[in-house]
């Protein structure tokens, strides 16, 4: 098959990507509501009443993955919290700078952070603009924490980049990548597209789920089908124009307002139980390496606050994207109609770490045998991928 090239400088692709809020679910308003006497005992930890209930809770999520059938309360996050300062004992630390997200706009909104670090003296800072840039800040001390899709990480360190995963997530649903054309178009699927031109960003795993794709029916990139890389920012004036005739994209809630609207309709998704959606598509928390290995402590209870905030995130989704609606800007609306599509990637992976290497060394010998990115010569050594301070 004919390999194509991917850009070097992973560019920008959104800010929605980690529960972030890249979407799902659509259960609508609170239902994490206690009844029963339980709930009715109250206890005191580090100051804070919670009732006996939330602190059993806390305590059995805090020993496992949260996943996102968990309901999780403020409550149990907040006996979480106290927990968790009562099992780590935090290293030195003036100021951890986290990339901005849902997540980490909730907690930072609901002073969870400073609960969680405040006692420590340190100062929880949100970065906006991170995507594309990860390596450059964290190389500058202006970035700690971030998360992003499993392909820009390994390209990263395929190029040298000094980072390390401290957290992956399960792998995705295939709507997590859609394929769209203009609601008055004829085509009903992607094989109808044979011959057309299909755009993406080449700095998304989006264009990896296209290029899977398109190599399982057998076509050829410039005989078969043409290939426009088009950026975020552009890719839907240039559907909507006509420039293009489909899109491969993750549907943000700048693209799902279209499909809302009926101005776009969707005919494909990444392939059922293809390379994506068994491991490629997962998404990583990544750091610089040693600021990693030296705030192993921090990272591990910010990394388990970040799994409750999201299963919070999915089970109260119209309350929490409407807070995130005053931060962000972005209508509820189209923040839950992503989150129903993307919300696991982001809770952790619940398979053993030897599984998640091959996994992810398998996803290396696809992207190297399919794009000219990934090179034999630039391979990552399996062993780095992960370091092992945070997997089981």
């Amino acid at each position: 098959m004919k390999k194509t090239a991917l850009i070097k400088n992973v560019i920008a692709i959104g800010l929605a990507a980690s529960l972030g809020l890249t979407a799902c679910g659509a259960n609508g308003g609170n239902t994490n509501t206690n009844t029963g006497k339980a709930s009715e005992v109250k206890a005191e930890t580090a100051g804070t009443e919670v009732s006996a209930e939330a602190i059993s809770k806390a305590e059995e999520l805090i020993g496992r993955n949260v996943t996102p059938e968990d309901v999780v309360t403020e409550e149990i996050i907040e006996a979480a919290i106290d927990k968790l300062k009562e099992q780590y004992t935090f290293e030195e630390l003036k100021e951890l700078k986290i990339g901005a997200t849902s997540w980490a706009y909730l907690a930072d909104k609901n002073g969870w952070f400073d609960k969680l670090l405040g006692d420590n003296g340190t100062k929880v800072s949100l970065v906006e603009g991170t995507v594309g840039n990860e390596v450059q800040l964290m190389d500058r001390g202006e970035l700690h924490l971030t998360n992003r899709m499993l392909y820009p990480y390994l390209l990263y360190k395929s190029q040298g980049g000094d980072i390390t995963a401290v957290e992956l997530s399960e792998d995705p649903q295939p709507g997590i990548v859609t394929f769209l054309v203009r609601a008055d178009s004829d085509y009903q699927t992607l094989a109808d597209l044979k011959g057309k031109t299909i755009a993406s960003w080449k700095a998304g795993c989006q264009y990896v789920a296209l290029i899977e794709q398109t190599n399982d029916l057998g076509w050829v990139e410039g005989t078969d089908w043409t290939y426009a890389n088009v950026s975020n920012s552009d890719i839907k004036t240039a559907l909507d124009a006509g420039e293009i005739d489909a899109i491969s994209v993750h549907p943000f809630a700048n693209i799902n307002s279209e499909i809302i609207n009926g101005n776009f309709r969707e005919i494909g998704n990444a392939k059922e139980n293809g390379v994506y959606t068994n491991y490629g598509g997962a998404s990583v928390s990544f750091a610089p390496t040693q600021f990693a290995d030296e705030h192993v402590n921090i990272f591990k209870a910010v990394l388990k606050l970040r799994q409750l905030i999201n299963a919070y995130i999915v089970g109260n989704q119209e309350s929490t994207a409407a807070v995130l609606e005053t931060i962000t800007r972005e209508p509820a609306e189209n923040t839950i109609w992503y989150l129903q599509r993307s919300k696991e990637t982001s809770f952790s992976a619940s398979a053993p770490l030897s599984q998640l290497i091959d996994d992810t060394d398998k996803y290396q010998d696809w992207l190297i045998k399919n794009t000219e990115e990934f090179t034999e010569e630039g391979r990552v050594d399996k062993e780095t991928f992960f370091d092992t301070n945070f997997f089981n």
